[in-house]
C-alpha cells in the first residue's frame, strides 16, 4: 500500500461527486473539515501501527476523502484499498481532541465507493496518470459474494437459519472431521480460485455452533420475575441469535430477573450494522426503517441490545435516516431508547440477589462498545457485583482484536497480526475466562485460544450474571417469593443504614458532651 499511487490520481482530470455522501456542502463534508491534522490519532490506529503508512491512518484517510469530495482525486482502486483496510474500530475518535466522528466518515467513504461501482456498472477505472492501465474497482467474484451476503443472507431470518443449520450439520455429522483428516480442506484451499489461501480462516472461526439445528423463535413476551418495573424491547440479532443463542436466552432471563417485561418481536430483522459498516448503507436504511416500524408498535421504555457492533449502529439510526423526511424524527426517537445490556443494568436498581461464581476473568473492550458507544466502566461494574468473581485487568484492553465485522475474513493477514497481539496480552493475565460484549470479538478470541491450546472460556458479561442468579436459586423461586425476598433485602439494608446513621449521631453527641 503506497501513498505514491494515490498521489498519481491527483494529476487526472476528475470531477467531484455530484451524488452520495462524499461531496461538498453536506454534513459529511463538514465532519471531515473538523480534522485539524494534529496526529493524536496515529498511535491509536491499529493499521497505522502495523503498516506505518500515512494513507492508512485516520488523518491520511480523511485527507483522501476530502480530496475526492473536492474533485482533486478519483475513486481509484488505491482509494478503495485504503478505505477498506480500515478496521472501523473508532479508537481514533476516543483520542481525537476535535471530536471528529471518524466512524461516520469511513462508512460514508465506503458508501460512496459502492455508489461509484453501481454507477459505473463495473466499468474500468483509471490506474495511472496516462489512463493506459485500467482495472475494476471490485472483482465480479467479490460483487457476487457481497450481493449474496448482504442482500440474501443477512436480511432474511429464514436464510440465516438455513445457513447456520447447514454449518451445524457439517460440524456434527463428522463431515468437518473427515475434511480435516483427509486434507481435503487444504487441497481445496490451494486450488487456483479467487479464494485461494483464504478458506481456512472462515472455517476455523466457526467454533462448534451452539443449540439445535433449527432453534425455536425466542418468546415474543417474557414476563418480569415479580413486579414489572420496565417494558423493554430486545434486539436478538442475526449472528448472535444463530451462534450464541444461549447468550440471548441468558439476556432475557437477566432482564426478567430485574423487573423487565421483555418484548422480542419475532418479525424483527437484521439491524443493518454489517451493511452500513461495509458501505451498503442503502440496504442498511431499508432495514432501519423496517425495525423502527416493528418496535414502535410495542411502545417500549428501552430497546436492549447485547451486541456492541449492532448497538453502535442502532444508536446511529438517527444519523443514518437524517435526510429521510418520513423517518428522521422517528429514527432519532428510536436511537434515544437503545441501550447496551450493561448500560441499562447499571442505570437501574440492579437485583443483587446473586450466588457465587468462583472464576478469574479478564475483560476485553469491544471497539464499538468503548469507542463507538463510549461504554467502558459499566460492564466492569456489573462484573464486580458478582460474588466470587475476580477481575484481572487486561493490558491494551481497548486495542482491536482484529474481528471488526467481517474484517477477519476479508483482511486475514492484518486481522491475524492483531489477534496475535491481543492473545499475548490475554495469555499474560492467567485468567480462566475472557469476557467481552460482542459476538465477533467472542469468535475471534475463541479462535486465538484454540490456536494456542489455552484452557480458557470466552463469555459474555450477561452469562456470568445469569450464572450468579441461577446460583442464588432466583429462577427457581415463584415470582411472589422473589419479590418478597427483594423487599426484605431492601428493608434490611434500610434498617442497617438507619442504625448506622443513628449510631453515628449518638456518638457525635456523646463526644461533644465529653468536651
Amino acid at each position: 500500500m503506497s501513498s505514491h499511487s494515490t498521489a498519481l490520481a491527483t494529476t487526472l482530470a476528475v470531477a467531484a461527486p455530484t451524488e452520495g455522501p462524499l461531496r461538498r456542502h453536506t454534513h459529511t463534508y463538514q465532519l471531515m473539515r473538523q480534522c485539524i491534522h494534529c496526529g493524536f490519532c496515529l498511535p491509536t490506529c491499529p493499521t497505522y501501527a502495523l503498516l506505518g503508512v500515512e494513507m492508512d491512518s485516520p488523518r491520511g484517510r480523511i485527507y483522501q476523502m476530502q480530496a475526492v469530495a473536492e474533485g482533486r482525486i478519483a475513486i481509484s482502486p488505491e482509494f478503495v484499498e485504503h478505505m477498506y483496510c480500515c478496521l472501523g474500530c473508532r479508537a481514533c475518535e476516543t483520542a481525537c481532541p476535535s471530536g471528529v466522528q471518524f466512524g461516520k466518515l469511513i462508512e460514508a467513504a465506503r458508501e460512496q465507493i459502492q455508489l461509484e461501482i453501481e454507477r459505473a456498472g463495473q466499468a474500468p477505472a483509471n490506474l495511472s496518470a496516462d489512463g493506459a492501465a485500467r482495472a475494476t474497482l471490485e472483482s465480479r467474484t467479490t460483487r457476487l459474494l457481497r450481493r449474496a451476503f448482504f442482500d440474501v443472507l443477512l436480511p432474511s431470518r429464514l436464510m440465516t437459519t438455513l445457513f447456520f443449520a447447514a454449518l451445524k450439520l457439517y460440524q456434527r455429522s463428522g463431515l468437518q472431521a473427515l475434511v480435516h483428516a483427509t486434507g481435503l480442506l487444504d487441497m481445496v484451499n490451494a486450488l487456483p480460485t479467487p479464494f485461494q489461501g483464504r478458506l481456512k480462516t472462515p472455517e476455523a472461526l466457526m467454533a462448534p455452533a451452539r443449540g439445535p439445528l433449527f432453534s425455536r423463535p425466542l418468546p415474543e413476551i417474557t414476563p418480569a420475575l415479580g413486579q414489572r418495573r420496565y417494558r423493554v424491547g430486545f434486539i436478538s440479532g442475526c449472528i448472535m441469535d444463530q451462534v450464541f443463542r444461549d447468550v440471548n436466552e441468558a439476556t432475557i432471563r437477566v432482564l426478567a430477573a430485574n423487573g423487565c417485561e421483555v418484548i422480542t418481536p419475532p418479525q424483527q430483522r437484521c439491524c443493518g450494522a454489517l451493511h452500513v459498516h461495509a458501505g451498503e448503507a442503502q440496504r442498511g436504511r431499508e432495514l432501519a426503517r423496517y425495525n423502527i416500524d416493528v418496535f414502535e408498535a410495542y411502545q417500549c421504555d428501552a430497546i436492549i441490545i447485547n451486541s456492541a457492533g449492532c448497538g453502535s449502529n442502532l444508536k446511529e439510526y438517527g444519523h443514518l435516516l437524517a435526510d429521510d423526511p418520513l423517518y428522521a424524527e422517528r429514527a432519532a426517537a428510536f436511537s434515544a431508547k437503545v441501550r447496551d445490556i450493561s448500560e441499562f443494568l447499571t442505570s437501574i436498581d440492579l437485583n443483587r440477589e446473586m450466588g457465587e461464581v468462583p472464576l478469574t476473568i479478564t475483560y476485553h473492550d469491544a471497539c464499538h462498545l468503548i469507542h463507538g458507544q463510549k461504554i467502558k466502566q459499566q460492564p466492569r461494574r456489573l462484573l464486580q457485583n458478582i460474588p466470587g468473581l475476580r477481575l484481572v485487568e487486561l493490558k491494551e484492553a481497548d486495542w482491536c482484536c482484529g474481528s471488526a465485522g467481517i474484517y477477519n475474513i476479508t483482511n486475514q493477514d492484518l486481522a491475524g497480526k492483531l489477534l496475535e497481539r491481543k492473545m499475548n496480552n490475554i495469555a499474560a493475565t492467567g485468567a480462566e475466562a475472557v469476557v467481552t460484549g460482542n459476538p465477533g470479538c467472542m469468535m475471534q478470541i475463541a479462535l486465538g485460544i484454540r490456536e494456542r491450546g489455552l484452557r480458557m472460556q470466552v463469555l459474555h458479561p450477561v452469562e456470568l450474571l445469569d450464572q450468579a442468579y441461577r446460583a442464588a436459586g432466583l429462577y427457581r423461586q415463584p415470582a411472589a417469593a422473589a419479590v418478597a425476598r427483594r423487599r426484605r433485602l431492601r428493608q434490611r439494608a434500610l434498617l442497617v443504614g438507619m442504625g448506622a446513621s443513628a449510631g453515628a449521631a449518638i456518638g457525635f453527641w456523646l463526644a461533644r458532651r465529653s468536651r
